[in-house]
């Protein structure tokens, strides 16, 4: 059961001229009951980031970057049938497109959603409202890419970023330079989040969010007692057409706090594959394909044979990790006195320590 308990520790650094600093908040939360120790379940992430300035304080320097740190034994994992969002759709010059259109775009592929603020021209009496749709864009190097497009309705004008989960949970997001030197001043993402609804009076518009099509997203144990999470934001001019400046360095994080369950594990056997045909006396190679679906690691794996004329030793295999499947080889054999033409069946049962008995099965004809 995950402990409704959230803490965060303000660790701004640096200095700027409007005197800026970074919060961050997150929170990890399961879909199910709990999470587990050693099992990965499905959670719903929440991410708010925020760049302040003294009250007062007329402007803000732009937010260059958002370098977001997720705990490890968190992922992104879109499941396999999930539709990538392909670079033709959504991509870099995706900058002024409304939300209904962009969600038509891929409508299937969208991983979350989210609200962000836009401060126009640097000034902080001039904040803006958007809002956030998140793309699966498929893996880059074997990692989960997440494309991030912004919209604001008040200025008509979209963002867009993207993003790639690196192993140690780095997810660095680039913001490009806005319209009139605007900045961002808060990003706040929900995967895979529930449908949204932001109204803009000045337009008369409402903006409807639709929740991420998959509900599994994101994948996460808790092997401690927290979820450990942290932010690294980058301010000042870029040089893209316009003079750099110093870079101010903010620095937030956040814990969450988390109870992992224990869990058990639980054996299936998916497949036996082997020869059909034996001669008496004759001892073969079997490859017993076994899964953990559990949610604890199964340990002291043993996998004995049995059946009519059947002769062969148990074997030890090991462990097997959860969610993860195995395959071993088991040897297995007729006795002599195995009456030949007739059909026997060879039973190999899976069993380890907590654990039931699983029984995969091959009928084999005697020569």
């Amino acid at each position: 059961m995950l402990v409704a308990a959230f803490a965060a520790m303000s660790l701004a650094s640096g200095a700027s001229a409007a005197g800026e600093t970074a919060s961050l908040d997150a929170r990890l939360d399961p879909r199910g009951k709990t999470f587990f120790k050693q099992a990965t379940r499905p959670g719903n992430l929440s991410i708010q980031t925020q760049i302040s300035v003294p009250p007062g304080s007329p402007t803000i320097e732009p937010l260059k970057r958002a370098n977001l740190r997720l705990p490890r034994t968190v992922n992104f994992q879109p499941k396999r049938n999930m539709p990538v969002c392909p670079d033709s759709k959504v991509n870099s010059t995706t900058v002024s497109v409304p939300v209904p259109t962009i969600v038509a775009a891929c409508p299937k592929s969208i991983i979350g959603n989210g609200t962000a603020t836009f401060a126009l021209a640097q000034s902080t009496n001039l904040a803006r409202d958007g809002v956030i749709v998140l793309f699966n864009g498929g893996r880059q190097n074997g990692l989960p890419r997440v494309k991030l497009y912004a919209y604001s309705y008040d200025t008509e004008v979209g963002l867009y970023t993207e993003a790639v989960l690196r192993k140690n949970g780095g997810l660095n997001f680039p913001v490009p330079p806005l319209t009139a030197d605007s900045s961002v001043t808060s990003i706040n993402l929900d995967i895979p989040g529930s449908p949204k609804s932001v109204d803009f009076p000045s337009k008369g518009i409402t903006a409807n969010l639709p929740a991420g099509q998959d509900k599994r997203y994101v994948q996460a144990r808790c092997n401690t007692n927290s979820f450990d999470f942290s932010g690294t934001f980058l301010l000042g001019q870029r040089p893209e057409g316009l003079e750099p400046g110093p870079t101010t360095t903010l620095n937030d994080s956040a814990s969450y706090a988390c109870t992992g369950a224990l869990g058990s594990p639980n054996l299936r056997t998916k497949k036996v594959k082997g020869p059909k045909n034996l001669r008496r006396g004759q001892t073969r190679v079997y490859r017993v394909k076994v899964k953990n679906v559990g949610t604890r690691f199964a340990k002291r794996v043993k996998i004995g044979v049995r059946g009519k004329w059947v002769r062969s030793r148990n074997q030890r295999a090991g462990q097997i990790a959860p969610g993860r499947t195995r395959t071993f080889k088991v040897k297995a054999g007729l006795q002599g006195r195995a009456k030949s033409g007739k059909r026997t069946v060879i039973k190999f049962r899976t069993k380890a320590k907590d654990a039931k008995v699983t029984v995969g099965k091959i009928r084999v004809r005697v020569r």
